[in-house]
């Protein structure tokens, strides 16, 4: 992906659907961190978290990932060229509801939570 089309997505799905607190999560991917990304990140307000790099077990993204490409490539189905999967892989994106990304979206607190209880436990067996 390329961060004009990253830039896009984020401007026609984010944005709608943000409320005036949030914090956008993302990891240090190239489109994430470019240029191009920081300027309309600055231009509309997005404020960032900061997020530790390799870190998937904390991005609910990863999750999301593993749901899509269990669903897409089930029964060990093999595609015969990238139009095909990239229609499975819409048809997939399609049946996740807004409800369960917003479910995955607020265990955000619950993972962060558990790291902290575990660096703390860490701190205290040191």
């Amino acid at each position: 992906m390329k961060s004009d089309s990253y830039v896009h997505i984020l401007a026609d799905n984010l944005l709608p659907e943000a409320s005036e607190d949030y914090l956008l999560q993302q990891d240090n991917a190239s489109v994430h961190v470019s240029p191009i990304s920081k300027s309309w990140f600055d231009a509309n307000f997005v404020k960032l978290l900061d997020w530790p790099a390799r870190s998937s077990n904390l991005n609910p993204m990863e999750n999301l990932w593993g749901i899509l490409a269990h669903e897409v490539y089930k029964n060990g189905i093999q595609y015969q060229n990238k139009q095909e999967l990239m229609s499975f892989i819409e048809k997939a994106w399609i049946k996740i509801s807004k409800n369960f990304l917003k479910e995955l979206s607020n265990s955000m607190t619950s993972r962060l939570i558990k790291v902290i209880e575990k660096k703390r436990e860490i701190i205290i067996n040191y």
